[in-house]
Protein backbone atom coordinates (compact mmCIF):
# COMPACT_ATOMS: atom_id res chain seq x y z
CA UNK A 1 0.00 0.00 0.00
CA UNK A 2 1.58 3.43 -1.07
CA UNK A 3 0.73 5.51 2.24
CA UNK A 4 3.03 5.82 4.75
CA UNK A 5 2.78 5.03 9.19
CA UNK A 6 4.97 5.40 11.78
CA UNK A 7 7.80 2.88 11.70
CA UNK A 8 7.47 2.53 7.94
CA UNK A 9 7.35 6.80 6.51
CA UNK A 10 7.69 7.19 2.73
CA UNK A 11 6.51 9.70 0.37
CA UNK A 12 3.29 7.86 -2.05
CA UNK A 13 4.17 8.14 -6.09
CA UNK A 14 2.51 11.31 -6.18
CA UNK A 15 5.08 13.34 -3.39
CA UNK A 16 2.41 13.19 -0.64
CA UNK A 17 3.63 11.98 2.43
CA UNK A 18 0.74 11.10 5.00
CA UNK A 19 1.83 11.00 8.59
CA UNK A 20 0.69 11.47 12.27
CA UNK A 21 0.00 14.85 13.53
CA UNK A 22 0.53 16.44 16.76
CA UNK A 23 -0.65 18.05 19.47
CA UNK A 24 1.44 21.11 18.39
CA UNK A 25 -0.43 21.08 14.64
CA UNK A 26 -3.85 21.77 15.90
CA UNK A 27 -3.76 25.22 14.90
CA UNK A 28 -3.24 23.57 11.17
CA UNK A 29 -5.66 21.18 11.39
CA UNK A 30 -8.35 24.37 12.62
CA UNK A 31 -7.25 26.29 9.83
CA UNK A 32 -8.13 23.40 7.45
CA UNK A 33 -11.30 22.43 8.89
CA UNK A 34 -12.18 26.20 8.45
CA UNK A 35 -11.99 25.99 4.97
CA UNK A 36 -12.14 22.56 4.02
CA UNK A 37 -15.26 20.70 6.37
CA UNK A 38 -18.31 21.53 4.84
CA UNK A 39 -20.69 19.82 7.59
CA UNK A 40 -20.44 22.62 10.06
CA UNK A 41 -18.35 24.59 12.41
CA UNK A 42 -15.48 22.96 14.03
CA UNK A 43 -13.76 24.83 17.38
CA UNK A 44 -10.68 24.50 18.48
CA UNK A 45 -12.16 22.87 21.15
CA UNK A 46 -13.76 20.87 19.59
CA UNK A 47 -10.69 18.94 17.47
CA UNK A 48 -8.83 19.17 20.83
CA UNK A 49 -11.14 15.83 21.21
CA UNK A 50 -9.15 14.48 18.87
CA UNK A 51 -5.58 14.24 20.24
CA UNK A 52 -6.99 13.24 23.69
CA UNK A 53 -4.45 10.47 24.88
CA UNK A 54 -5.12 7.44 26.75
CA UNK A 55 -4.97 3.77 26.03
CA UNK A 56 -9.00 3.40 26.94
CA UNK A 57 -9.62 4.61 23.35
CA UNK A 58 -6.36 4.76 20.92
CA UNK A 59 -6.46 7.59 18.72
CA UNK A 60 -5.07 8.97 15.86
CA UNK A 61 -4.50 12.09 13.17
CA UNK A 62 -3.34 11.11 9.89
CA UNK A 63 -3.02 14.07 7.46
CA UNK A 64 -0.86 14.75 4.99
CA UNK A 65 2.77 16.56 5.12
CA UNK A 66 1.72 20.12 3.58
CA UNK A 67 -1.48 20.80 5.67
CA UNK A 68 -3.55 19.55 2.97
CA UNK A 69 -5.97 16.77 4.28
CA UNK A 70 -6.21 14.78 7.74
CA UNK A 71 -8.73 11.98 8.82
CA UNK A 72 -9.27 11.18 12.26
CA UNK A 73 -9.71 7.70 13.79
CA UNK A 74 -10.39 5.61 17.39
CA UNK A 75 -10.58 2.66 18.45
CA UNK A 76 -13.54 2.18 21.14
CA UNK A 77 -15.59 -0.45 22.62
CA UNK A 78 -18.86 0.37 20.86
CA UNK A 79 -22.20 -1.79 19.14
CA UNK A 80 -20.49 -2.32 15.62
CA UNK A 81 -23.43 -2.24 12.48
CA UNK A 82 -23.14 -5.55 11.78
CA UNK A 83 -23.74 -6.30 15.58
CA UNK A 84 -25.65 -5.16 18.78
CA UNK A 85 -23.25 -6.77 21.10
CA UNK A 86 -20.01 -4.46 22.15
CA UNK A 87 -17.25 -5.10 20.54
CA UNK A 88 -13.80 -3.16 19.54
CA UNK A 89 -14.09 -1.25 16.29
CA UNK A 90 -11.82 1.44 14.96
CA UNK A 91 -14.12 4.58 13.88
CA UNK A 92 -13.62 7.36 11.39
CA UNK A 93 -14.18 10.45 13.16
CA UNK A 94 -12.85 13.19 10.94
CA UNK A 95 -12.31 12.80 6.95
CA UNK A 96 -11.41 16.71 5.41
CA UNK A 97 -9.55 17.81 2.40
CA UNK A 98 -8.84 21.63 0.98
CA UNK A 99 -11.04 22.41 -1.22
CA UNK A 100 -7.60 22.99 -3.91
CA UNK A 101 -6.36 19.99 -3.21
CA UNK A 102 -9.50 17.62 -3.95
CA UNK A 103 -10.10 14.90 -6.09
CA UNK A 104 -6.59 13.77 -6.07
CA UNK A 105 -7.10 10.60 -4.01
CA UNK A 106 -6.08 11.95 -0.53
CA UNK A 107 -9.28 11.18 1.51
CA UNK A 108 -9.05 7.46 -0.05
CA UNK A 109 -5.08 7.35 0.74
CA UNK A 110 -6.33 8.42 4.55
CA UNK A 111 -8.97 5.76 4.99
CA UNK A 112 -6.32 3.33 3.75
CA UNK A 113 -3.69 4.51 6.14
CA UNK A 114 -6.62 4.12 8.41
CA UNK A 115 -7.46 0.77 7.73
CA UNK A 116 -3.44 0.06 7.88
CA UNK A 117 -3.72 1.26 11.54
CA UNK A 118 -6.17 -0.63 12.92
CA UNK A 119 -5.00 -3.66 11.43
CA UNK A 120 -2.19 -3.27 13.45
CA UNK A 121 -3.86 -2.49 16.44
CA UNK A 122 -5.78 -5.98 16.06
CA UNK A 123 -9.06 -4.27 14.72
CA UNK A 124 -10.87 -5.84 12.74
CA UNK A 125 -13.80 -3.55 11.71
CA UNK A 126 -13.39 0.06 10.64
CA UNK A 127 -16.60 2.10 10.27
CA UNK A 128 -18.08 5.36 9.27
CA UNK A 129 -21.17 6.56 11.80
CA UNK A 130 -23.11 4.76 13.92
CA UNK A 131 -21.96 6.69 16.95
CA UNK A 132 -21.43 9.57 18.40
CA UNK A 133 -18.31 11.18 16.20
CA UNK A 134 -16.22 14.10 16.44
CA UNK A 135 -16.36 15.44 12.63
CA UNK A 136 -18.29 13.07 10.64
CA UNK A 137 -21.79 13.16 12.58
CA UNK A 138 -23.53 10.12 12.81
CA UNK A 139 -22.36 9.08 9.11
CA UNK A 140 -21.42 10.52 6.03
CA UNK A 141 -24.26 13.35 5.55
CA UNK A 142 -26.60 11.92 2.43
CA UNK A 143 -25.94 15.47 0.67
CA UNK A 144 -21.96 14.87 1.02
CA UNK A 145 -22.23 12.89 -2.34
CA UNK A 146 -18.40 13.24 -2.68
CA UNK A 147 -17.99 11.27 0.72
CA UNK A 148 -20.98 8.72 -0.35
CA UNK A 149 -18.99 8.07 -3.68
CA UNK A 150 -15.58 7.20 -2.02
CA UNK A 151 -16.85 4.92 0.33
CA UNK A 152 -19.07 3.02 -2.08
CA UNK A 153 -15.75 2.83 -4.54
CA UNK A 154 -13.77 1.52 -1.42
CA UNK A 155 -16.15 -1.18 -0.99
CA UNK A 156 -17.54 0.04 2.13
CA UNK A 157 -20.66 -1.83 3.24
CA UNK A 158 -24.00 0.13 3.96
CA UNK A 159 -25.46 -0.46 7.31
CA UNK A 160 -28.86 2.03 7.47
CA UNK A 161 -29.50 5.74 8.05
CA UNK A 162 -28.66 7.37 10.89
CA UNK A 163 -31.06 10.44 11.60
CA UNK A 164 -29.72 13.24 13.64
CA UNK A 165 -32.02 16.09 15.14
CA UNK A 166 -31.85 19.65 15.92
CA UNK A 167 -33.45 22.45 18.20
CA UNK A 168 -33.53 25.80 19.16
CA UNK A 169 -31.87 26.73 22.11
CA UNK A 170 -34.81 29.54 22.93
CA UNK A 171 -37.72 27.38 24.44
CA UNK A 172 -41.75 28.32 24.64
CA UNK A 173 -43.69 25.64 27.10
CA UNK A 174 -41.88 23.20 28.48
CA UNK A 175 -43.07 19.61 30.33
CA UNK A 176 -42.04 19.72 34.25
CA UNK A 177 -40.02 17.32 35.40
CA UNK A 178 -42.04 14.24 36.74
CA UNK A 179 -43.02 14.62 40.34
CA UNK A 180 -40.07 14.16 43.22
CA UNK A 181 -37.52 14.48 40.55
CA UNK A 182 -34.70 17.00 41.15
CA UNK A 183 -32.77 17.79 37.82
CA UNK A 184 -29.34 19.70 38.45
CA UNK A 185 -25.83 20.66 37.73
CA UNK A 186 -23.15 17.98 38.28
CA UNK A 187 -20.93 20.05 40.69
CA UNK A 188 -20.46 18.13 43.85
CA UNK A 189 -18.05 15.29 44.45
CA UNK A 190 -21.34 13.28 45.78
CA UNK A 191 -22.96 14.30 42.72
CA UNK A 192 -20.26 13.51 40.38
CA UNK A 193 -19.58 9.49 42.49
CA UNK A 194 -23.33 9.21 42.14
CA UNK A 195 -23.08 9.82 38.25
CA UNK A 196 -19.99 7.76 37.30
CA UNK A 197 -21.97 4.87 39.58
CA UNK A 198 -24.92 5.25 37.43
CA UNK A 199 -23.36 5.28 34.01
CA UNK A 200 -21.04 1.93 34.97
CA UNK A 201 -24.14 0.28 35.98
CA UNK A 202 -26.61 1.61 33.64
CA UNK A 203 -24.14 2.26 30.50
CA UNK A 204 -20.43 1.65 30.84
CA UNK A 205 -19.52 2.53 27.12
CA UNK A 206 -19.96 6.53 27.93
CA UNK A 207 -17.75 6.09 30.87
CA UNK A 208 -15.58 8.01 28.84
CA UNK A 209 -17.96 10.98 27.99
CA UNK A 210 -19.21 11.69 31.21
CA UNK A 211 -15.69 11.95 32.84
CA UNK A 212 -15.27 14.33 30.06
CA UNK A 213 -18.54 16.15 31.11
CA UNK A 214 -17.89 16.19 34.87
CA UNK A 215 -14.71 17.78 34.00
CA UNK A 216 -15.82 20.52 31.97
CA UNK A 217 -18.58 20.78 33.97
CA UNK A 218 -21.61 19.89 31.52
CA UNK A 219 -23.11 17.12 32.97
CA UNK A 220 -26.68 16.90 35.00
CA UNK A 221 -28.24 14.30 37.24
CA UNK A 222 -31.92 13.60 37.97
CA UNK A 223 -32.61 12.18 41.46
CA UNK A 224 -35.38 11.68 43.86
CA UNK A 225 -34.19 13.59 46.89
CA UNK A 226 -35.44 11.24 49.41
CA UNK A 227 -33.18 8.46 48.95
CA UNK A 228 -30.39 9.83 46.13
CA UNK A 229 -31.84 7.57 43.24
CA UNK A 230 -30.66 8.29 40.20
CA UNK A 231 -33.18 8.61 37.14
CA UNK A 232 -31.50 10.30 34.69
CA UNK A 233 -27.84 11.02 33.67
CA UNK A 234 -27.13 13.26 30.38
CA UNK A 235 -24.12 15.63 29.17
CA UNK A 236 -23.52 18.27 26.11
CA UNK A 237 -21.16 19.09 24.04
CA UNK A 238 -18.49 16.33 25.08
CA UNK A 239 -18.49 15.23 21.48
CA UNK A 240 -18.76 18.97 20.15
CA UNK A 241 -20.02 22.40 21.32
CA UNK A 242 -23.67 22.32 21.34
CA UNK A 243 -24.48 18.77 20.79
CA UNK A 244 -26.93 16.79 23.53
CA UNK A 245 -25.74 13.60 24.93
CA UNK A 246 -24.95 11.11 25.53
CA UNK A 247 -28.61 10.71 27.82
CA UNK A 248 -28.82 7.37 29.91
CA UNK A 249 -31.77 6.37 31.61
CA UNK A 250 -32.08 4.05 34.66
CA UNK A 251 -32.68 0.47 33.21
CA UNK A 252 -30.93 1.37 29.63
CA UNK A 253 -29.41 -2.23 30.33
CA UNK A 254 -30.08 -5.50 28.68
CA UNK A 255 -34.09 -6.36 28.25
CA UNK A 256 -35.32 -3.21 30.15
CA UNK A 257 -34.25 -1.34 27.69
CA UNK A 258 -37.36 -1.85 25.53
CA UNK A 259 -39.53 -1.27 28.86
CA UNK A 260 -38.12 1.88 28.63
CA UNK A 261 -39.99 2.91 25.80
CA UNK A 262 -43.49 2.77 27.52
CA UNK A 263 -42.27 4.54 30.58
CA UNK A 264 -44.26 7.49 31.14
CA UNK A 265 -42.09 9.77 32.89
CA UNK A 266 -39.61 9.32 30.16
CA UNK A 267 -40.38 12.41 28.30
CA UNK A 268 -41.21 14.67 31.19
CA UNK A 269 -37.75 13.55 32.68
CA UNK A 270 -36.04 14.11 29.22
CA UNK A 271 -37.40 17.28 28.61
CA UNK A 272 -36.54 18.86 31.86
CA UNK A 273 -33.19 17.83 31.49
CA UNK A 274 -32.90 19.14 28.38
CA UNK A 275 -34.46 22.69 28.85
CA UNK A 276 -31.54 22.97 31.47
CA UNK A 277 -28.69 22.48 28.33
CA UNK A 278 -30.63 24.63 26.30
CA UNK A 279 -30.31 27.42 28.85
CA UNK A 280 -26.87 26.78 29.08
CA UNK A 281 -25.97 26.74 25.52
CA UNK A 282 -28.71 29.68 24.89
CA UNK A 283 -26.15 31.52 27.21
CA UNK A 284 -23.37 30.68 25.04
CA UNK A 285 -24.42 31.81 22.31
CA UNK A 286 -25.74 29.25 20.90
CA UNK A 287 -29.00 29.41 18.59
CA UNK A 288 -29.83 25.93 17.66
CA UNK A 289 -28.50 22.60 19.47
CA UNK A 290 -27.86 19.02 17.99
CA UNK A 291 -28.98 15.56 19.04
CA UNK A 292 -27.04 12.88 16.94
CA UNK A 293 -28.15 9.75 15.91
CA UNK A 294 -30.90 9.00 18.71
CA UNK A 295 -33.09 6.21 18.24
CA UNK A 296 -35.63 7.79 20.63
CA UNK A 297 -36.83 9.99 17.73
CA UNK A 298 -40.09 10.46 19.14
CA UNK A 299 -38.73 10.97 22.59
CA UNK A 300 -36.90 14.07 21.73
CA UNK A 301 -39.60 15.54 19.40
CA UNK A 302 -42.00 15.13 22.36
CA UNK A 303 -39.33 16.50 25.06
CA UNK A 304 -38.21 19.65 22.74
CA UNK A 305 -40.23 19.98 19.17
CA UNK A 306 -36.87 18.45 17.62
CA UNK A 307 -36.82 18.30 14.14
CA UNK A 308 -34.70 16.65 11.72
CA UNK A 309 -31.24 18.04 10.94
CA UNK A 310 -29.18 15.39 9.14
CA UNK A 311 -29.71 12.16 7.17
CA UNK A 312 -26.41 9.84 7.47
CA UNK A 313 -25.79 6.84 6.27
CA UNK A 314 -23.47 4.53 7.89
CA UNK A 315 -21.07 2.45 6.64
CA UNK A 316 -18.20 -0.30 7.43
CA UNK A 317 -15.55 -2.43 6.28
CA UNK A 318 -14.50 -5.60 7.11
CA UNK A 319 -10.50 -5.25 7.77
CA UNK A 320 -10.31 -9.03 7.12
CA UNK A 321 -10.44 -7.98 3.57
CA UNK A 322 -7.34 -7.65 1.91
CA UNK A 323 -6.68 -4.80 -0.23
CA UNK A 324 -4.85 -5.00 -3.75
CA UNK A 325 -1.18 -3.33 -3.18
Amino acid sequence: MDVALPGDPHESSSGVKIRVWQPSELGAMLSLCQVGFDQGALSEDDLELCFLPGEAEPSVVLGTDDHMACAVFRILDAASPTSSTLQRVARVELLVTHPSRRRRGLARQLLLAGERWAQKNEVTQLVVGGAKPVGVFSGVDLRWTAALCLAESMGYERHGIAVDLSCATVQSARIPAPAGVQIARVESDTQVEELLRFVQENAPAEMGNFLRATSAGTALIAVRPENREVRCVAAHSVYRLGVIGPVVFAGQTGAAKEMLQHDSDRVAMLSAVVAMMRSDLAAAGLTTIEVLGEDCISDYVAACAARTGRVSQVFSWDLSNLRAE
